[in-house]
């Protein structure tokens, strides 16, 4: 249904449905097929999940900047990934977000859930409302993911390097639950900069060791980390020779902003089970879209400080993407508007003494 048929002035569009403009690709997420360059269906797909990615960042910007917190750069950096992800690779059920046969997702870089929490919530883990609210205490979308209040979530996380070695063991053990689970999949998205942890590279070292072909590694080679640029702060090159070496089979996205190659690569994927865990090196950019984040780790840990700021990276991100796609121009401003900054619990926080019983 379009803005006009819906009845919607053209001067204002309820933010939060985004099903006037877009809808999932697939009618029934606990199934896949196979879209081809030369299938009928392939454009609707490259365009579904460029309009998802737009969609993730523009919530994300909203939920930040209304929790004042959050990690734009990373967030940025993954969109066209999970939209990709969501919208035709993974095999899921939102309304019953435990269904024994479903695909696994792990974020790994788990500072980067605004991102994620849109996602989920434009797939319909949960209402796209509830954005408002990242970060609050008792609103089931923290800071960082908490799989026992967040629909969707497979796994708590903070400390960066932890979760891959989980993920070698959800696959180890989806394995030995009989030849009726061997089509079911895990993926585990990591950052770059988090590959300069040991425990990384273990679990990559066990997971070759048991010939986990049911395992995706994910790498966001976004090029920046908390402090600066990973090839100052730890370099990690040769990545994909030393992925090789520890007994991976490696795919590289020479633009992992790029959703026709994301699509392309994953639809192969889907045919390459070869004895080997998977390790996709995406090639991205830190902030993608807006250019004041864009390889700046200064907006690695932080939100726009103000509703005025926020509302420019919105259009920014309307003029690069929204207008091409379809999107009118009156979600922008009414997302904008929509966008409340949740004021601290202590107002002035130099007064707060700790207290220990």
């Amino acid at each position: 249904m379009s803005v006009a048929q819906a009845g919607v002035t053209p001067t204002h569009v309820d933010p939060m449905r985004f099903q006037l403009f877009w809808r999932p690709f697939r009618s029934d997420s606990s199934s896949v097929v196979d879209v081809l360059p030369f299938h009928r269906e392939y454009p609707a797909l490259l365009e579904s999940c460029e309009k998802m990615a737009y969609l993730i960042r523009s919530y994300s910007v909203f939920s930040m900047t209304c929790a004042s917190l959050g990690h734009p750069g990373g967030s940025f950096s993954e969109a066209e990934f999970l939209a990709v992800l969501y919208n035709y690779v993974l095999r899921y059920r939102p309304e019953d977000p435990s269904w024994p046969m479903r695909d696994v997702f792990y974020l790994s870089k788990c500072h980067a859930c605004p991102a994620y929490y849109a996602a989920l919530a434009l797939v319909g883990y949960f209402p796209v409302e509830r954005l408002k609210f990242y970060g609050q205490w008792g609103s089931g979308l923290e800071s960082h993911p908490d799989a026992l209040v967040t629909p969707g979530v497979e796994i708590s996380g903070g400390s960066l390097g932890q979760i891959p070695g989980v993920a070698v063991g959800r696959a180890l053990g989806i394995r030995r639950n009989g030849p009726d689970h061997n089509d079911r999949m895990v993926y585990v998205l990591l950052g770059d900069g988090e590959c300069n942890e040991g425990a990384v590279w273990e679990a990559f070292m066990a997971a070759a060791h048991y010939a986990l072909d049911n395992l995706t590694f994910v790498i966001d080679y976004n090029k920046v980390q908390a402090k600066g640029f990973v090839h100052q702060d730890m370099n990690i090159e040769p990545l994909a020779d030393k992925l090789r070496a520890f007994g991976l089979d490696v795919y590289e996205v020479s633009n992992g902003h790029n959703v026709a190659e994301l699509v392309d690569l994953f639809t192969t994927l889907r045919q390459h089970r070869r004895g080997k865990p998977v390790a996709v090196v995406l090639h991205t950019i830190k902030g993608k879209k807006v250019r004041q984040c864009q390889y700046n780790p200064n907006w690695h840990t932080s939100a726009p400080r103000t509703i005025e700021a926020a509302r420019a990276w919105l259009r920014e991100l309307w003029e690069q993407d929204g207008k091409r796609l379809g999107v009118p121009e009156a979600f922008v401003e009414s997302l904008g508007s929509a966008m409340e900054i949740v004021p601290p619990l202590h107002p002035d926080v130099e007064q707060v003494v700790d207290r220990q019983a």
